[in-house]
């Protein structure tokens, strides 16, 4: 596993919170739908893959900690937006730069 590797798949959590937000935003999606999306995006934050050790690891098994995820079938609020969150959120993008990596949202919704 390498940083560029997990910066690569933390841009899958990073595409869902932005393209579930501006839906939500833009009244194309509803409040349940999102907190769905939100859900889902626990669980895939929790299988971004690190290396143990190192800035980018670091940072995420930070974030990790901010959100927790939140099983199949199970209704529970998110963090994603909380303080906590929202601190710790900017320590990917700074540990992926300095790996050599941009970390990116793919926008595709509204489109």
């Amino acid at each position: 596993m390498t940083d560029i590797e997990t910066c690569e798949a933390f841009t899958d959590v990073s595409t869902i919170l932005q393209n579930a937000t501006v839906a939500l935003h833009e009244g194309r999606m509803s409040q349940r739908e999102f907190d769905g999306w939100m859900r889902l995006a626990t669980r895939v934050l929790d299988r971004v893959p690190t290396r143990g050790e190192g800035a980018v690891s670091e940072a995420v098994v930070a974030l990790k900690a901010a959100a927790p995820p939140i099983p199949s079938g199970t209704v529970s609020e998110t963090s994603f937006g909380d303080p906590e969150w929202n601190m710790t959120a900017a320590s990917p993008a700074d540990a992926c730069g300095t790996a050599g990596y941009q970390l990116f949202a793919e926008g595709f919704t509204g489109g």
